[in-house]
C-alpha cells in the first residue's frame, strides 16, 4: 500500500555551474535588462496600449529612438504625444509605466557567478535617461555588471549595428568572443549578423533558464 502523502519530494536538480573562462572562445557576456535580468510582467506593447491606447503605443514605439539614444527626454516625448493625441492619461500616469520592473534574483546571481568565473559582464540595454536613473537608484543596478552599456549614454541603441560595435570596443573583444542575450528577436538577429554568439531568451522566463542557456553556449552543448 502506497502512502504518497508521506513520500519525500525529489530534490530539485542543482543549477549548472558556470564553465570557467577559457572553456569556449567567449570572454564577454552581454545581457539585456527587461525580460532578462528583470521581470516586467505585461508585455511592453500591451502595457503601452493599456496605458494610452493603440495610437499611443504605435507612436511611442515609432518615435522613441531619440530618447533611447539620449537625444531627447522621455518626459518631453510623452508631453508631445499627450498633446498631439489628446490623451486622457497624464504624463505622470504614463511615466508610471516605466517604473515597473522587478530584478530577478536568480538572473543576478548568474551574473555574479559569470564575473567570478572571469567573464566580463555587460548590461546591454536600451533605456532613456529617466529610466536609467530609476534603475540605478530604485533597483540597484550599479555594480551588478562590469560594464554598463545604457543606450542613452552611448548615443546609439539596439538593434543598430553601431550599438554592438560600440559595446565590443568598450569591452575590448571581437564579435566571436561575445555572447549576447536578449528577449527581442530583432536585437538578437542584429547581433548575430555581426558574428556575435546569441541567445534569444523568452521574456520573463526567469534566471534558472537564463543560466542554462548561457551554460549551454559556454560549454558547447547549445544547438547550432
Amino acid at each position: 500500500m502506497r502512502h504518497d502523502r508521506f513520500m519525500t519530494p525529489a530534490p530539485s536538480p542543482a543549477p549548472p555551474e558556470i564553465p570557467a573562462l577559457g572553456t569556449s572562445p567567449v570572454r564577454a557576456v552581454l545581457l539585456d535588462a527587461d525580460g532578462v535580468l528583470q521581470l516586467i510582467g505585461t508585455p511592453w506593447d500591451q502595457a503601452l496600449t493599456n496605458g494610452g491606447g493603440e495610437r499611443f503605443c504605435r507612436r511611442l514605439l515609432a518615435e522613441e529612438g531619440p530618447a533611447l539614444r539620449g537625444d531627447e527626454d522621455l518626459r518631453t516625448l510623452l508631453e508631445r504625444l499627450v498633446d498631439e493625441l489628446r490623451l486622457g492619461a497624464s504624463v505622470e500616469e504614463l511615466l508610471d509605466l516605466w517604473w515597473r520592473a522587478t530584478p530577478d534574483p536568480a538572473a543576478w546571481q548568474a551574473v555574479r557567478e559569470l564575473r567570478a568565473a572571469g567573464y566580463t559582464t555587460v548590461l546591454a540595454t536600451n533605456q532613456q535617461h529617466e529610466r536609467r536613473a530609476w534603475m540605478r537608484s530604485a533597483l540597484g543596478y550599479d555594480g551588478l555588471c562590469d560594464v554598463d552599456a545604457y543606450s542613452c549614454t552611448l548615443g546609439v541603441a539596439k538593434p543598430s549595428a553601431e550599438y554592438f560595435r560600440t559595446v565590443l570596443d568598450l569591452v575590448g573583444v571581437a564579435p566571436q568572443e561575445a555572447l549576447f542575450v536578449d528577449d527581442s528577436a530583432t536585437n538578437v538577429s542584429a547581433a548575430a549578423t555581426l558574428g556575435i554568439r546569441t541567445v534569444h531568451h523568452p521574456a520573463d522566463a526567469g534566471g534558472d533558464l537564463l543560466r542554462r542557456e548561457i551554460v549551454a553556449v559556454l560549454d558547447g552543448t547549445a544547438a547550432a
